[in-house]
């Protein structure tokens, strides 16, 4: 199985830094990385914060619906889900733009993080334009605790 390059600085996000709040942010240790040489157990870590984030009352169904679409298409090559978000759609069953709206609604929920490839920067939406990945907050924290 192909490993993570932690060399690799198009993926920002995974840092050798000490990140403070595992449980709020997105980010990614470079520690908790080499820890994980397992895919499956990664796996297990995204579908656990998946369970605990479909619990919450304040979503939407296509919001859920959306996270399970980010979820399944969460990569351990680069900690992130990278599909367009008609990709999203076309998988849930829905409008592009109502997929748009769930995206936008769980970007502002802090559930999930949208960043540009290369470029350390956060959207606050997502924008055309530019390598988009779909980070999951608090993944980090899972793994730590795995």
């Amino acid at each position: 199985m192909r490993r993570f390059d932690t060399s690799n600085k198009e993926y920002w996000w995974v840092t050798p830094q000490e990140v403070g709040n595992l449980s709020k942010t997105a980010l990614v240790p470079t520690a908790c990385v080499r820890k994980q040489d397992n895919y499956t157990k990664m796996r297990v870590c995204v579908w656990r914060l998946f369970r605990r984030i479909c619990g919450r009352e304040d979503l939407n169904m296509s919001s859920k619906m959306l996270l399970w679409a980010v979820c399944e298409r969460y990569r351990f090559e680069t900690f992130s889900s990278h599909d367009a978000i008609s990709y999203y759609a076309k998988m849930i069953g829905t409008n592009r733009r109502s997929a748009g709206r769930g995206m936008k609604d769980l970007i502002e929920k802090e559930i999930l993080w949208c960043v540009l490839e290369g470029e350390k920067k956060r959207l606050r939406m997502s924008q055309p334009g530019g390598k988009k990945h779909f980070l999951l907050v608090g993944l980090a924290n899972e793994l730590m605790r795995e």
